[in-house]
């Protein structure tokens, strides 16, 4: 309470005195007195409303200034005709010089002004080549942002997207993973060619599977059929899955790959113990049914490598053989390290014919149990 001034519940209380004439006076003293304490209060209060308010203004509209700019900017690359292309990016209020000129393929020259015209909130640069770009080709951006969001529109009318960061001062924007074709037909059969049979080789648990397949079959004749209906099989789901008439989440893919290995390797050690079903006698029947599954593991790799639109029947092609023929090279390793194991004379005790069984099925169960947890999501 300010001294001489009466409170609120004074105030009242004199107001309710009023109908008394001697209170007259009194009152009117009081709620003059009164009305000056709530102006008082009333501008104090506004001052401080004022502060608050600019304060979280200046805060908020900050607060919008760094989160506007996330470092990443919107990009485009347009192909067109006559092996000419357009690179946009999306400058906004930052400086030109922010996005210095990129730095092109070998080949290719700068058809307008190299750092680039500006136009609006784009800003542009135009180049041409003595050929397409390809999948061997890279574009190196020396831009001042931590990544671009990129949208590639390829001549033949076909879109891609991706987002790709910066790393060692370079913002690189690799052709093939924007689905950038070989070039030509004999570069594309290659490339593809190389990719299956890097892939093969890299893939442990397709290898197992063959693998397991060899210690199932000891007929020379049966193994070759029983490796074929694989190839087939696999060739067939592969296709269908590349032209997008088959499609299953990669997860559950995976997992049922693993179990193939595991179903083999128990197969084994029940015919070792006299239990023999219609896995041994029917080898390539299995084989063909689990190779329908792993084709869907081998189209899940190649679309990850990304597909021209116009190479996919040559990527389709070559692919396969390459992965045919990294698959051949693993028998053939087997079978010279089988048989220069015997021809040295060396012998193992029939109790430990079984642990290469145990030791892949142990390690396809382990698969197994890591990509059903993968899927559940633990």
């Amino acid at each position: 309470m300010i001294r001489g001034i009466p409170s609120a519940k004074e105030g009242k209380r004199l107001e309710e005195k009023t109908w008394k004439p001697r209170f007259k006076l009194q009152y009117l003293k009081a709620m003059s007195a009164l009305a000056l304490r709530h102006q008082f209060l009333s501008v104090r209060c506004q001052k401080t409303a004022a502060a608050i308010l600019a304060f979280t203004a200046m805060f908020f509209f900050c607060g919008i200034a760094l989160a506007h700019d996330i470092g990443v900017s919107k990009t485009e690359l347009h192909e067109l005709s006559g092996k000419k292309y357009t690179l946009r990016v999306l400058t906004g209020a930052l400086p030109e010089t922010t996005f210095p000129a990129p730095e092109l393929p070998e080949g290719f020259w700068f058809t307008a002004n190299p750092r680039g015209t500006q136009a609006g909130p784009w800003k542009f640069f135009e180049f041409s080549g003595e050929r397409t770009l390809t999948a061997e080709d890279t574009l190196r951006l020396p831009w001042r942002r931590d990544g671009v969001m990129i949208n590639v529109v390829w001549a033949d009318g076909s879109e891609v997207r991706g987002l790709f960061k910066k790393e060692s001062g370079f913002i690189n924007l690799p052709m093939n993973e924007l689905r950038a074709g070989s070039g030509s037909w004999w570069a594309a059969s290659k490339r593809y060619l190389f990719l299956g049979f890097e892939h093969i080789l890299e893939g442990f648990d397709h290898l197992l599977f063959v693998l397991a397949l060899m210690i199932l079959v000891r007929n020379g004749w049966m193994l070759v059929k029983t490796i074929t209906a694989f190839t087939v099989a696999h060739s067939i789901t592969l296709g269908l899955a590349t032209f997008g008439y088959v499609k299953l989440p990669s997860g559950p893919v995976e997992t049922a790959i693993a179990l193939s290995i595991v179903f083999l390797c128990v197969e084994i050690v029940h015919a070792a113990q006299g239990r023999v079903s219609l896995t041994y006698r029917f080898p390539w029947i299995i084989s063909f049914a689990f190779g329908l599954l792993h084709g869907l593991g081998f189209a899940g790799a190649l679309s990850e490598i990304g597909l021209a639109p116009g190479e996919i029947p040559i990527a389709l092609l070559f692919f396969n053989i390459g992965v045919e023929l990294g698959q051949l090279t693993f028998v053939f390793a087997i079978l010279v390290a089988v048989k220069m194991i015997s021809m040295i004379g060396v012998r193992f005790p029939r109790r430990v014919e079984l642990v290469p069984t145990y030791l892949i099925g142990s390690v396809a169960m382990y698969w197994t149990w890591e990509r059903s947890i993968a899927i559940v999501g633990f």
